[in-house]
């Protein structure tokens, strides 16, 4: 637990106000998002640009994360890079950022700053805190253990939750995606999570009644 909480106030300091220094460099040291409170969004457009931020982070995520569990002989970025975060089998919420610097930054800072980046200036800084709140919520509730059946994240399509991470660790295969399974049910990716948990669903009886014939 010692290393978990070091490594992630590292990667919460060293490498979040390194990228946030890289990015402002990038853009000219000019803050693109707009600033001025008497300028505030309505309820409707957060709620909205919320929801594409989250498409956009559930998609590169999804992709960072797979990439990462690659386990070839010659590009073993399991062993180097993603190992690490999996060393809680049973995750608690401090493990959503015990994580190698490298997969912070690819799996991490980018797939959730990608969003916001594509909106560019259409943004108000409060809808950016916004989404942060959103996406620290996921995380650590996806890592956290327990299956709230209140939980906001219930209202997302498709959505995914505790159990869908917490299988993800356990087993060290599938459940690749964050905020929904679109992904992982496009590539196939979660068949062995949904024949663990509901071994008489659709998939299985299939299954079963093609042997039989």
């Amino acid at each position: 637990m010692y290393a978990a909480l070091r490594q992630f106030l590292f990667n919460a300091t060293v490498i979040n106000y390194t990228a946030m220094m890289f990015g402002m460099w990038v853009y000219g040291w000019k803050l693109r998002w707009n600033f001025d409170p008497n300028e505030l969004p309505s309820n409707w457009k957060i709620f909205f640009q919320v929801l594409f931020c989250i498409f956009v982070e559930d998609t590169l995520f999804h992709h960072a994360h797979k990439l990462f569990h690659v386990k070839h002989k010659y590009l073993p970025l399991y062993q180097w890079v993603h190992k690490r975060h999996h060393e809680f089998k049973m995750p608690v919420s401090i493990s959503a950022q015990y994580a190698h610097p490298v997969e912070h930054i690819f799996a991490n800072i980018l797939p959730t700053l990608a969003g916001p980046l594509i909106l560019g200036k259409h943004l108000h800084f409060w809808m950016i805190i916004s989404w942060g709140v959103v996406r620290m919520m996921d995380t650590h509730e996806g890592h956290s253990g327990y299956d709230f059946p209140w939980s906001i994240f219930r209202l997302i399509p498709f959505g995914t939750g505790p159990a869908y991470h917490d299988f993800h660790h356990s087993a060290n295969v599938g459940n690749y995606s964050s905020f929904t399974s679109v992904w992982d049910t496009f590539w196939d990716t979660n068949t062995e999570f949904w024949e663990e948990y509901f071994p008489l669903g659709p998939r299985r009886s299939e299954g079963e009644h093609e042997k039989k014939e």
